[in-house]
């Protein structure tokens, strides 16, 4: 004899769903990936404004040795003076817009601020501020382009 035949409806054991799926991922994980995303674009800007910046310092001194370099073969030494006049304007602008405004005593006494030491009252600053204007400077250009390229050190450890 065989047992009672079932009387309901057939059953099939329990089965689990499948595993999640990693995509999409939850809402929490699109912020993270986001705000990574953007911390990672400002972290570039910045290294490269701060690269371009050093760069850009650095030029000033790349442009006082390629100057030492040609007045120290033979370049006239007025048109090496007014090199070195403009060069260290252009150096300072870069720290200080009203230097710009500047002329004379009140010119070197900034150069030797900037410096931490007198070094442009005296005759390298008559030097370099009146040599400019004349055909033959008077005065040691040597001495005067030393403390040029150490100023402008100073000046690129500013920016």
């Amino acid at each position: 004899m065989a047992g009672p035949a079932p009387t309901g409806p057939a059953l099939r054991d329990l089965h689990l769903p499948g595993e999640p799926s990693w995509f999409p991922p939850a809402p929490g994980w699109w912020l993270l990936a986001v705000l990574l995303i953007i911390a990672a674009i400002v972290l570039l800007r910045y290294w490269q404004r701060r690269r371009r910046r050093r760069w850009v310092a650095g030029a000033a001194y790349r442009e006082w040795l390629a100057l030492k370099s040609r007045y120290q073969r033979g370049a006239p030494a007025e048109g090496c003076l007014r090199e070195l006049s403009a060069l260290l304007r252009r150096a300072a602008l870069r720290i200080d817009g009203d230097v710009a405004q500047l002329h004379g005593s009140e010119w070197a006494r900034w150069l030797d601020q900037q410096l931490g030491r007198e070094a442009f009252a005296g005759t390298q600053g008559e030097v370099l501020i009146e040599g400019v204007y004349r055909n033959q400077p008077v005065g040691d250009l040597s001495s005067v382009m030393s403390i040029s390229g150490e100023l402008i050190r100073q000046l690129e450890r500013r920016t």
